[in-house]
């Protein structure tokens, strides 16, 4: 019976959370608002938890509305290169027999999975909301720091593990003085 009511005041706490990933009060954001999503522009007084990392006051900034529609504009047209580019990074220099056979797979899977990236790019990321940190990295870079929400929440499962998980984007990070947008990470700020 505890178990029913526990799930049951789970059911009622995660409906009654507006369909959110995370918490942010959006009346403290500026808004630009696009036809299918809303890009959130953080204030520099707004704390970065970035991957468990918190980013100091003196390293952060507002971005402008300008460097917000630049980003947005390069998850729009980089947001697939992004992710092939990280992919191609992980799948590089293989050491061991096993690292080898997952590259030769990875190779081949190469083009499905670009043509996925691409869809995604097309379609998918249309039904995620953007909000947008500005902070400097250690080389000085202006930086904007994107996390997705999606408009509302989409489960899947991956077959034969019976495990559900949340879809969703990953954390990714635009370089406003070199246009380039890639996946978040502390090591992958300099490309």
């Amino acid at each position: 019976m505890k178990i029913i009511l526990t799930l049951w005041a789970l059911a009622i706490t995660t409906t009654s959370l507006a369909q959110k990933t995370f918490q942010v009060d959006t009346l403290l954001l500026d808004t630009l608002n696009y036809p299918k999503y809303k890009v959130f522009i953080a204030s520099k007084d707004l704390d970065i938890n970035f991957i468990g990392k918190k980013i100091p006051a003196v390293n952060r900034f507002t971005p402008e509305i300008a460097e917000a529609r630049a980003a947005d504009n390069a998850i729009q047209t980089q947001y697939a290169a992004a992710a092939i580019h990280q992919l191609d990074k992980q799948n590089n220099d293989p050491d061991t027999t096993e690292q080898q056979a997952a590259l030769k797979t990875y190779k081949e899977r190469r083009p499905q999975i670009m043509h996925r990236l691409r869809q995604d790019q097309k379609n998918k990321i249309q039904n995620f909301d953007r909000y947008f940190w500005g902070y400097r990295n250690e080389d000085n870079e202006r930086l904007i720091l994107i996390r997705f929400d999606p408009h509302k929440i989409r489960h899947y499962t991956i077959p034969g593990s019976g495990e559900s998980f949340i879809d969703v984007l990953t954390i990714m990070v635009y370089n406003i003085d070199r246009n380039i947008l890639s996946y978040g990470g502390w090591a992958d700020f300099k490309e």
